[in-house]
């Protein structure tokens, strides 16, 4: 279970990384009108991926015992990110246009970003502050 909770802590900052780096992509595909293709598609799909990866490191705690009251925002604000994020990429890859595609992906991974924050803020953490430890009274 330690294991399971160190890598899930953990790859929270893989996350933010690859959403900080899709948004700076993102950006400059939309300011210079460029398709919607290559880093922009590619960074979009890594976020969303480790992202998914997160759900499920996220889910496996669930199941090993891990739970407590503010649990249930944290989990429900990460499965609707898990749900907007490729909701929105999806509807990006679709658009002719290559500026309003990335104005599309753009604002799926904010907005996805801005739910990730908000969980983790919902059970007491820090977005970039340590890891930390599961308490006594969740630990098993």
């Amino acid at each position: 279970m330690n294991i399971l909770f160190q890598a899930h802590s953990g790859l929270r900052y893989l996350v933010l990384l690859a959403g900080v780096a899709a948004i700076v992509v993102l950006i400059m595909g939309y300011v210079r009108g460029r398709a919607y293709a290559g880093p922009s598609r590619g960074l979009t799909a890594a976020f969303t991926g480790l992202l998914h990866l997160q759900v499920l490191l996220g889910i496996g705690l669930v199941l090993t015992g891990i739970w407590y009251g503010a649990l249930m925002g944290h989990l429900a604000m990460m499965i609707a990110a898990a749900i907007l994020m490729p909701a929105l990429s999806a509807y990006a890859k679709k658009q002719p246009d290559g500026k309003k595609a990335h104005g599309v992906a753009l604002a799926g991974v904010v907005l996805t970003l801005l739910l990730i924050i908000g969980g983790i803020v919902s059970i007491g953490r820090s977005p970039l502050g340590t890891s930390g430890r599961p308490s006594a009274s969740v630990e098993r």
